[in-house]
This record gives C-alpha cells, structure tokens and sequence, in this order.
C-alpha cells in the first residue's frame, strides 16, 4: 500500500510532497507518514487535526483501511468511550473515535484498488453515526433515569423510544460534511414517570425531549476535538415550530391530516437509527398509508421537480456550482429514483428502498425503469457524491459548492483520477445533463423519444424483410457499436404477423413495438438480449398470449428484455422453458430456504399416485422444482433482493430437499423402510449450505447394518440409484453434477460405508481429510444414524488437533500450482482463478479450516459455514480482527463474483480473464464504474488483485507461514 500512497500524493499534490512530508516526519513510522502525506495532500483541511492528533494517523495506519461494519464500530466505540456514566468521558472520546474513523474512510475514498468507492464510504459513514447517535442516546438516556426515573407506559411496561434517521443518514449515504437529519418518536402519552416506584410530575413528553435534548449536545457542543456530528431536527412535524418529540398517534394524525408530499418524499428514506429499532420499524408501519399510497399519480413527478426549483431559488446562491441543488445535480437524481418510488411504491413493495442506488437496483428489475436508465442516473449520482465529499473533505466546510480556487479543485481532479481541473468540468457537465434529461422525461413536459418516420422506415424494411436497410438502421436505435447479428434476430421478432415485432402485432397494440426496441436497446447487453428474446418467440407455438402480456404491460417488457440482457444463464433456462417467464412476470417474492423446501415438496406430492413411483415421472417433478427455484433464486439476485449469502442459503435448501426425496425414493423402490438405514453427508460448499448456481454437490454415503446380511450391496445400489436421480438428463432440466471423491479413501474407496468402519476409518485418516470433515453435514436420510455420522466426524475434526500449518501450506500451494491457470499479465491478458489461485476462496477456507482445528475443543468455532466460522474465531478471540476483516470481506466479494459469472454468463468457469467478453456487465454487477481512472473492468481486476492481496497476506499470518 505505502507505493501507491507516495504515488498518489505526488500526482495529487506535485511539487509539494517533500514540504508536507517534512512536517510529518516526528511520526516515525513510514505507513503514518505516507498516510498524512497523501491526507494532507488531497484535503489541506485536514492537516491541522493531522498534526494536532498524531496519535490518530499512527492508529489508522497500524490498524489498516480496511472495512468497518456496525459491530466493528459498536466494539471499538465502548472501548475508547470506557464507562457510559462518565459524561465528560463519554463526550471528549466519542468525539476522538469518530474523527479516527472519518480520517479513515477519507483515506479510503482516495486509494484505488484497495480502497472504496463513494457508495460503500458513505454506508461506512452512516453506520458510524448510527453508532455514535446510538451511544449518545443511551448516555442521556442513563442519564434521565438517574435524575428522572423510570418512563413507562399504560401497562407499566417501559415506554419505548427510537431515532429515525431521513435523508442520507436514512439511505445510508451520509456525505462527510452532512447534518444527521433525526426525527424522534416516543410509545405513547399515555404513562407516567416513576422514581422509586413513585409517579412524578413530569410527563412523558418532556422526559424524552430531555433526553433527546441531551443527546444533541452530546453530539454537537464544540469541544476541543471538535463536535461527533451536526444534528438537525427540522424534518420533525410542523419543522422548527413544532414540538421536539412526538408520540406515534400524534405524529400519525398530525401526517394523515397535514402531511405534504415533500415530506412523503422524507419517509422514503426514513430508517430507524438510534433506540428502540424495533418500534422505529412499527413507527414506519403505522406511517406507510401516509408514504405509500395505493393509487398511481404520474403527476408526482411534477410536484417533485416544483419542490426542487423552488429549494434552489431559496437555498442556493449560485446553483451553476451547486453540486446538490444546481441543475442536474444530487438533488435532481434522488428525485428521480423518490419520484418512482412515490408514484409506484403503493402497489409494488419491492420498489421500497431507503439507499438510491438500492433503489434503482429495484426499479430496474421489476420494470420502471429500463438498465440503461438506471446506470446513467446512477453512474451520475456517484460521480456527484464523489465530488461532493472530496469538496468537504477538502474544506472542512459543510458545502455542495464547486470551490472557486482552481489550485484546490485541480487537487480535487486530480484525486479523482483525472489530469486536471478541465478534464473535471467537462465530466461534471456531460453528467449534469444526463441527470437533468432523466428527471425532465418523468415530467408531463417530456419530448417524444423517437421520431415516427424513423420507425415507420424501420418498419418498412422488417415487413419487407431487407436485412441491409434493417442493418443501416440499428445506430439509430441501438448505437454504432451495435452487432450485426442484431438485424437478423430483429427480423425472427417480425418474421409472423402475430411476433412481437410482426405487423399484426403492430396494428392491435402500436405501442408495443417502440417500447420493445427502447428495452432491447438499453438492457445491460443489447446482442444478448435481442438474441434471446428472438429465440424465446421462435419456440412459441402462440406468441400472441406473451405479446400481449408484453403490450398491456409496460413493466413486464422492460422485465423481460432485462433479464435476457443481464442473464445468459436465467435467459436460456427462460427460452428452454417458456413457462419460466411467467415466473419473472407475475412470479412471486424472493424464495428463502423454507420456501425451496416447500417447492420440491410440492412438485413431488403433486404427483398423482399412478405415477408416483415412475422414475421418470419423479425426476421430472425433482428438476421442475429446481428450475423454479433456480429461477427465482435468480431474479432475487439481479434485483437486488438477496444476497449472495441468502441465494446461497436458498439453493442449499433446495439441494437438501431434491436429495431427502431422492433417497426416499431410492430406498422405498428396493423394498426399504422411507430415510432408515443411509444417511447422506454433505461435504464442500453443500455441507456449508454455500453452493451458487452451478456447483457440484460432494456428497458420501454412510449405512448402518441393523444386523442384516449383505447390508452394504444392497446400500450401494440405493445409493447407486440416488446419484442416477440427481444426474441423469431429463427433458424438464438438468439436474446435479455429482462428486463423491471425499468418501473415505477416496475414489480407491467404497461409495457406501458401514458407521462403524466409517468411525474406523477416522481413526487413521489423513489430516486433510479431516480438514474435509470441518464441512461435513448431515443433509437426508435416516436422521438418527446421520447424527452419529457428524458425532464421528467432530470428533475426527476438531479433537486431533490442527495439522502442522507447514503441512497444510504445502498443500496450498500444490493446489495452486497445479490447478489454477493464472496469468499475471506480463506477457499477455492477465487471468485469475477465484477459487484455487492466489488469495483465492481455497485461502480463505484453509486459514478458517485450521484455525476451527486447532480451537476445535471449544464448540462455539464447530460450524461446517465459512463466514459464520470466521465470525466466531474472532468474536472469541481465537482470530485477530485484524486478519479476521480481509478474510471475511475476501470471502464475501470472491463468493459475489463466483455467483456472478456463473448467473451473468451461463458457465461454472471459476476464471476471469483481461479483455473477455461480457467483462464489462461482470464488472458492473459487482459495483465496479467506469471513471477516469479507467474502465469497469479495470477497476474490477484492480480490486481484485488488492482484495486477494490482502486474503493471501491474512492467510499466511494466520498460519505463520513465509
């Protein structure tokens, strides 16, 4: 890191590197040095702090840049704050933690590679102030009850209170000079406050708007380290001339009688922060008929761009520098994203985000707004924000102004990664004027996209099927970088008069064909998605019930061209089977694990009994199940809905319950009692339910005797059957690739043991297969002898001991040497292995694996989960959070991008490459930009180099290894 430090500073500052490191020099550590020297570099309102604070430079820089998350924050908070009693205590050293943690994430956002873009920084931000709001409300709270008493409500329970955080704090995307915007709620007025089992006379009104009082001051009374954070209370009902807190039933009669659509537009964003959490989500409930309402009304639209205009006459002195109010400014791209929100949000849930880029994340998949739409308006936003918080962090100042010294805002550019001042108008302009286009097309006053000559001549040429004139046409719509084959499948959508393009079609719904080309168009890859939407149509036999779905739909057009564009895997299981897309169009919520089971439950009980013993019959009804799960797995996951940890916990699930049915199956044909005699156990990413969408599933299969002779032939051949089950081909769909390699021996052994010669086994087995054995679950079959299995395996796992941690390097890096097929990129296009190569998920897995080991003793670290294994090594202090935070945060990008490849591009390759196609949509999947920097897809395999980094040095120092 301490290379790229001196780099930046130098291209951000020049000349004056050496004159701003010669102020530094008494730190005596050269990772602090450069870490003030590029701070004070790139933000010369923070170089007193630096200079008056070494201490705090010192404590970054050992503790590194990396990522903080709430409980990070909450543990390192109560161990500088100490004794919450302390009210001097409590404000000087919230104060010095939170400056700590600012200078942090401010080195952060200006490191590429291995620091953060805007987005994550400001959830950083916004999760400190959660913490620190958090921490101030309990010292007032603490406070009140000494001094005060007890608040309690009707039925002598405690009276609840809670802080909701709106605007930025609320989306999480608090900038580095905001206000926190805080509204407060109380339970009820109806209560009393008690000292000493005795009513007092004050009211429950005024005891919490003591305590929220207190809090304010705790947060904002300048001291010598400064204030935490500025507090604004002005959201709150009837603003500053309102009364500071507010019952719920007051606040919900005050907004069901008075509530304006500005402050509709503020509960969009409304989140509780501070205090009772839970009743701040009861709070959100009893307000959402206020914020959501049922019927459409487009004209929200304008009510909003009305509210901005007049903010900016009334708030902003020179609105052509004011990055938030100016024209195509923050202001105007959360509009549009809350405007959306407002005029859709009452009948589609889904839309419902307090973060903008979320929010636009969940527009896009349910069809308000097309991909393309979606990653200008936020590419935009982030270009802004960044701006935005280099300003602040620059100043020190709590402004949106573009600063008028050219030499400080050519530093700025320069941070940014642009060659100067110039080069950073120019962007900032271009991105001006894309924001301020997309707002005005919401608005009653928006120009028609597209001329209707050019259309009619295109559709001239479809009808009269000239390839060459369809050719010459597709810049107009699609680009000048548009393929080829583009003329060809827009043709097959016109080839019938009933296809979607066809001229019946045309004449019954004329809406339809325009807005299928602008879907087409603007999907994350256009080729893609006109190839598989013509192929899609090309099966139907009838693809007038689909067109008009598409016609009277709007939505399920942009739906469907999106997720063709988006998802080679989702697209081609679409056109496989058509009734899949009914699924995307009027298909349910997310699926989560008990929602999977239920699936394949269903299919299999579905079955009607002549033919629920047909093999052929059951398979069909096991890979049904799976398709649709896969499916909605799928399209929780593009949409933003699940993550990658909640996809992988669903289709786990959904394996679990495709192979408890298999082995019923197969034991109940040879004559078996339904899961008694075999339990089957999981191993790899099954065992630790974190299989993606392509994943084997590493199973093994253990039998008890029960006394019978010839039990294992006739075990075998059920287990035989189950593999056939899971892998044979099948017209409803493919079913699981299937790897039994970690059976006991290996593939030299037996593909069914005895639980006795299983036991035996471990007795003598090698240390990696007991590494293998920390994976091992239990997943269907006879439960109780499946419980003796993981019995035997704990045993063999975490009761030997770890292996010598030079034993297990060596393995590492055979597996590395041998299996990954990576190229550094000298010589030619750089390649990477997410899973076998350097700081490849294997790291990960074998650092977690050997530490559970050697701790195994205590049984708080035994889990089969790699993230949840990680968490309890450190929360018991058998990892330092210093290793800990790479590991996990590795493991979670490497899994992310392991399931992105897999969902985007249809292939179980565990390989990116330099330069491959479809590089750039991978890249933006997982939040990579393009900026000046470079591309998406450069900064993704910068990220990925920085993140596995960091991964292989946390490995080593796990294991003590060179």
């Amino acid at each position: 890191m301490t290379a790229n430090v001196r780099i930046l500073a130098e291209a951000i500052a020049a000349g004056d590197v050496e004159e701003i490191r010669q102020r530094f020099l008494p730190l005596k550590d050269e990772r602090a040095i450069d870490l003030a020297v590029l701070l004070d570099s790139a933000y010369p309102a923070l170089g007193p702090a630096l200079l008056r604070w070494p201490e705090d430079v010192l404590t970054v820089a050992r503790s590194g840049l990396g990522p903080r998350d709430p409980r990070t924050y909450r543990r390192r908070a109560l161990a500088t704050i100490g004794n919450l009693s302390d009210t001097d205590a409590v404000r000087a050293n919230l104060r010095r933690f939170a400056n700590r943690e600012k200078m942090r994430i401010a080195a952060r956002e200006l490191l590429p590679g291995v620091g953060s873009d805007v987005d994550v920084t400001a959830r950083e931000l916004s999760d400190l102030a959660d913490v620190c709001l958090d921490i101030a409300l309990r010292e007032a709270a603490l406070w009140a009850e000494s001094r005060f008493g007890l608040a309690k409500n009707a039925a002598g329970g405690r009276c609840e209170f809670v802080i909701m955080g709106m605007g930025k704090l609320g989306g999480r995307e608090l900038n580095a000079g905001s206000d926190v915007d805080l509204i407060p709620f109380y339970e009820t007025d109806e209560g009393v406050v008690e000292k000493e089992g005795q009513p007092t006379d004050l009211t429950l009104h005024e005891y919490f708007a003591r305590i929220a009082q207190r809090m304010t001051t705790t947060m904002e009374e300048p001291l010598e380290a400064g204030i935490v954070w500025r507090v604004d209370w002005r959201l709150r009902p009837e603003g500053s001339r309102g009364a500071l807190v507010n019952a719920l039933t007051a606040a919900e009669r005050y907004y069901e009688a008075w509530g304006r659509t500005w402050e509709r537009a503020a509960f969009v964003r409304a989140r509780p922060v501070a205090g009772d959490l839970p009743f701040g989500e009861r709070v959100l409930e009893a307000l959402s008929p206020f914020i959501w309402r049922r019927n459409v009304n487009p004209k929200i639209a304008d009510e909003m761009l009305a509210l901005l205009v007049r903010g900016r006459a009334e708030l902003s002195d020179d609105p052509a520098r004011d990055l938030k109010l100016g024209p195509g400014g923050i202001r105007e791209a959360e509009f549009f994203v809350q405007a959306l929100q407002l005029i859709w949000g009452g009948r589609e849930p889904k839309v419902r985000s307090t973060n903008t880029l979320d929010a636009l994340r969940r527009l896009r998949s349910r069809g308000y707004v097309t991909d393309h739409e979606a990653r200008e308006v936020g590419d935009a936003y982030l270009v802004l924000r960044r701006l935005e918080h280099r300003i602040q962090f620059a100043t020190g100042l709590q402004t949106h102004a573009l600063p008028t010294d050219d030499a400080l805002l050519g530093k700025m550019a320069r941070s940014l990664g642009f060659a100067g001042r110039t080069e950073l108008e120019a962007d900032l302009e271009r991105t001006r004027t894309r924001v301020g286009a997309r707002l005005a097309s919401l608005t009653s006053g928006a120009p028609p996209k597209e001329g209707a000559a050019s259309l009619e001549k295109f559709f001239l040429a479809l009808d009269s099927l000239d390839e060459s004139a369809v050719l010459a046409w597709l810049p107009t719509r699609f680009g000048t970088t548009a393929s080829p084959d583009l003329s060809r499948h827009l043709l097959s959508l016109s080839c019938r008069p009933d296809a979607p393009l066809g001229a019946a079609s045309r004449d019954h719904y004329p809406e339809l064909a325009p807005l299928l080309l602008e879907a087409l168009s603007e999907a994350a890859d256009p080729d893609q998605a006109t190839r598989l939407m013509a192929a899609f149509f090309a099966r139907l036999l009838t693809p007038s019930v689909y067109v008009r779905a598409l016609a009277e739909d709007p939505r399920a057009t942009r739906r469907l061209a999106g997720l063709f564009g988006a998802s080679a895997f989702l697209g081609e299981s679409a056109v496989g089977h058509p009734e899949l897309v009914d699924r995307l169009l009027f298909g349910s919520g997310a699926p989560d694990p008990a929602s999977a089971k239920k699936a394949v439950d269903d299919e299999v009980t579905a079955l009607p009994p002549s033919v629920a013993d047909d093999p052929d019959e059951f398979v069909g009804a096991l890979r049904r199940a799976k398709r649709r799960v896969t499916m909605e797995v799928g399209l929780a996951d593009l949409a933003g809905e699940l993550g990658t940890r909640e996809c992988t916990f669903a289709l786990s699930a959904l394996a679990d319950a495709t192979l408890a049915h298999a082995t019923r199956f197969a034991l109940r044909e040879k004559g078996r009692a339904e899961d008694h005699g075999l339990a089957v156990v999981a191993m790899g990413k099954l065992g630790g339910r974190e299989i993606g969408y392509g994943s084997d599933l590493d199973l093994f299969f253990v039998y008890d005797e029960l006394g019978e002779e010839n039990a294992q032939e006739r075990f075998i051949r059920v287990a035989q059957r189950v593999l056939r089950l899971l892998g044979t081909p099948h017209g409803e769909g493919p079913g699981y690739d299937l790897d039994t390699r970690l059976r006991p021996s290996g593939n030299q052994g037996l593909l069914v043991v005895s639980v006795d010669a299983f036991a035996a086994y471990q007795e003598r087995a090698e240390d990696w297969e007991r590494q293998a054995l920390v994976k091992a679950r239990f997943c269907a079959g006879d439960a109780e002898l499946g419980l003796r299995v993981e019995a035997v395996a704990r045993t063999a796992a975490y009761e030997r001991g770890a292996p010598p941690p030079e034993k297990i390097h060596h393995l590492r890096m055979r597996m590395e040497k041998e299996l990954a097929a990576e190229r550094s990129g000298g010589s030619g296009r750089a390649r990477y292995d997410l899973k076998v190569g350097r700081g490849g998920l294997v790291d990960v897995e074998f650092a977690t694996q050997w530490l559970q080991m050697k701790f195994g003793p205590d049984p708080r670290v035994r889990t089969a989960d790699t993230e949840a294994a990680i968490t309890a090594l450190e929360t018991f202090g058998y990892l330092d959070p210093q290793l800990a935070a790479p590991l996990r945060d590795g493991y979670r990008f490497l899994r992310q991008l392991e399931q992105r490849v897999r969902v985007h591009h249809a292939t179980s390759s565990q390989l990116i490459e330099e330069g491959a196609p479809g590089l750039a949509i991978l890249a933006r999947r997982v939040g990579m930009r393009d900026g000046p920097r470079g591309s998406a897809s450069e900064a993704l395999l910068a990220h990925y180099v920085a993140v596995t980094s960091e991964v292989r040095a946390a490995y080593l120092a796990v294991l003590g290894v060179v």
